[in-house]
């Protein structure tokens, strides 16, 4: 039976931005729930502290303040694109929800929008239309920690560091772009977080600027732990939100489905362009399932680094991520903690394994086996390259993910041409 042709109508883009709206609304919903009097002072030190990674903001800042935070990032990022009239794509998906995740460890308005001005000025230098850049600029709140440490990390906070802070942000956000789409030939696209690879080399760069003239970053490790029923009530109705929206007036979205899990995922690979509005909002609700399902059948908890994670992916399932790809770095990830003694319930843990799936496109090109050496192999570099920059860049997986990919590919080529003789 065919729906009413009323009902069939194609949605503007503009109107299917819009419904992202609804994640705003659920997230100030259950925010307001804890009935916390001391959530707006609690929410303007979030946005006046360091935000240096690992900072979960549900344990130093308290989960109603958490996610007031998350639903106001949400807002401004969604009406920035309303009003740019941004045409709905997957890297827009990929960079509202990455954000949207990370709002829960290391992000704010404070820290993102020095980097959103620096793309601005970007655009207006090379002469292109600020739309052009501003998705690369969303995702760049990865060097977030930068512009709030200087802000307000190195024990004394005036109008100097502020100012000191908002002008190394615009900077920042001014060279991300350009060095992203030179950084993302070093690994020929085979890893998702790309901005995560490029974010830690500009982190490496100021870090050892700071160091060099006594301003050193010291690396904290604040984690909320405990099972709170508002955050899985969050993580649950948001996948179904995906469901609901991807099978709302779909008639076939399996065959739609089809078109995406036969994708590599290799950058640069647009899910909506694909396999369609409706299918791309069933894969991601896939993706979100599998990693959920993870963080629970490994003991561990829904907090400020596991829904960064969950949500990252759910972001990349309309970007290079689908369940036939992530499962082989899952896989090997988990095997490669087994073996380092790490345990696997440890949110640290947890939240490698997720992020090993920024290696999805390696398996979905290369196969199975080749998708688990890559999860496999990211445990070990992602545990251990943080130091290079002491917790300033929030992507530590996706710089992780970077270095992986390009020695792997590299190594798979040789192998390759050794079969081939």
């Amino acid at each position: 039976m065919s729906l009413p042709k009323t009902l069939t109508k194609p949605w503007s883009s503009q109107a299917r931005l819009s419904l992202i709206f609804i994640w705003a609304v659920l997230t100030f919903i259950i925010a307001f729930s804890y009935q916390d009097p001391t959530m707006w002072s609690s929410f303007i030190k979030l946005n006046l502290s360091p935000a240096i990674l690992l900072t979960d903001y549900f344990e130093a800042f308290g989960p109603s303040a958490t996610l007031l935070n998350a639903a106001i990032v949400l807002v401004i990022n969604v009406v920035i694109l309303l009003i740019l009239k941004m045409q709905l794509s997957g890297l827009l998906y990929a960079a509202i929800f990455t954000v949207y995740g990370f709002s829960f460890l290391g992000m704010n308005a404070v820290n993102l929008i020095p980097i959103y001005i620096g793309g601005w000025v970007y655009a207006k230098y090379m002469n292109l239309e600020f739309k052009t850049v501003i998705l690369v600029s969303i995702i760049a709140g990865t060097v977030g920690p930068i512009i709030s440490h200087i802000m307000f990390g190195y024990g004394t906070v005036s109008l100097f560091t502020i100012a000191l802070g908002t002008i190394v942000g615009i900077i920042l956000g001014f060279l991300i772009t350009p060095l992203g789409r030179h950084f993302l030939k070093f690994h020929d696209g085979f890893n998702l977080y790309n901005i995560g690879f490029t974010g830690g080399m500009l982190a490496i760069l100021y870090d050892s600027i700071a160091r060099r003239l006594g301003y050193e970053a010291v690396r904290v490790r604040v984690i909320y732990e405990q099972h709170d029923i508002r955050l899985i009530i969050l993580t649950v109705v948001s996948i179904l939100l995906f469901l609901i929206i991807g099978f709302h007036f779909e008639e076939h979205p399996y065959e739609n489905l089809k078109s995406i899990f036969k994708s590599s995922g290799r950058a640069i690979s647009d899910f909506i362009a694909l396999g369609g509005f409706h299918a791309t909002h069933i894969n991601m609700a896939l993706v979100g399932i599998m990693s959920t399902a993870l963080v629970f059948a490994l003991g561990g908890y829904l907090n400020g680094l596991t829904l960064a994670g969950i949500f990252t992916i759910i972001a990349f399932g309309a970007f290079g991520k689908h369940p036939k790809n992530i499962l082989p770095p899952f896989i090997g990830a988990i095997l490669s903690t087994i073996l380092t003694g790490l345990p696997l319930s440890a949110s640290t843990s947890i939240l490698s394994i997720l992020f090993a799936s920024t290696l999805a496109p390696i398996a979905g090109a290369y196969g199975f086996g080749w998708g688990i050496a890559a999860g496999f192999l990211h445990v070990f570099l992602v545990n251990h390259v943080g130091m290079f920059y002491s917790g300033l860049n929030l992507y530590n997986n996706g710089f992780a993910g970077g270095l992986g990919a390009g020695f792997l590919i590299i190594i798979i080529g040789l192998v390759q041409r050794e079969k081939a003789k």
